[in-house]
């Protein structure tokens, strides 16, 4: 599968290395001219390419680069990494939330697409193949489209990972308070290799 990820961070980098171990081709889509000798292009460019879409900039540049793809992404799965994030006071918070979320402000922009929320509540270094004393970590996903969401799930059971659809993109708004829980475990221990496990009977 062709994977296009847009945004050249750690969390960019981190798939485009893991995502080629298992079989799929990637590009990054972004400004620079190289970014770890990872195959670049433009965002629309990398988005027209490829056959999946992952979303993985910062939460507040989220909308302004999905509305700016919408046309190239119409009809493929967008995986949405993203999180509404603020550190301006400090301490961290969510600039949107209970009423509304990221995922489907990102729905919102690019309304043909079929956004899938994932990714979003680990970090970087366990996104693909994560290996952890408990067993695969659960990997928690939300989006309106069934049809994506199984391409979505199939790339995760691929790289390591259990999955639990929440439901719509709606569900996002839980998602990413979710991610709240993960950012202040890691701020209390110092810590952040840690990833949730839905335990059931």
């Amino acid at each position: 599968m062709r994977i296009a990820i847009l945004g050249s961070g750690v969390v960019g980098q981190a798939l485009a290395t893991g995502y080629p171990k298992h079989g799929h081709e990637v590009r990054i889509g972004t400004r620079q001219s190289e970014v770890g000798g990872h195959p670049v292009d433009s965002p629309a460019g990398a988005a027209a390419w490829g056959d999946v879409v992952v979303l993985a900039v910062k939460g507040e540049a989220a909308v302004e680069l999905a509305t700016s793809v919408k046309d190239e992404v119409a009809g493929k799965v967008v995986i949405d990494t993203t999180n509404p994030l603020d550190f301006s006071t400090g301490a961290p918070a969510l600039f949107v939330g209970w009423n509304d979320s990221l995922g489907e402000q990102v729905q919102r922009a690019a309304p043909r697409a079929k956004v899938v929320k994932a990714y979003n509540t680990v970090g970087n270094t366990l996104m693909v193949d994560p290996e952890l004393p408990g067993g695969p970590p659960t990997m928690l996903i939300a989006g309106d489209d069934d049809g994506a969401k199984a391409t979505v799930t199939a790339l995760l059971t691929d790289t390591g990972w259990e999955v639990s659809d929440l439901g719509g993109i709606d569900a996002s708004r839980h998602l990413e308070a979710i991610c709240m829980a993960w950012v202040l475990h890691g701020v209390r221990t110092g810590t952040w290799d840690h990833a949730f496990k839905l335990l059931s009977k």
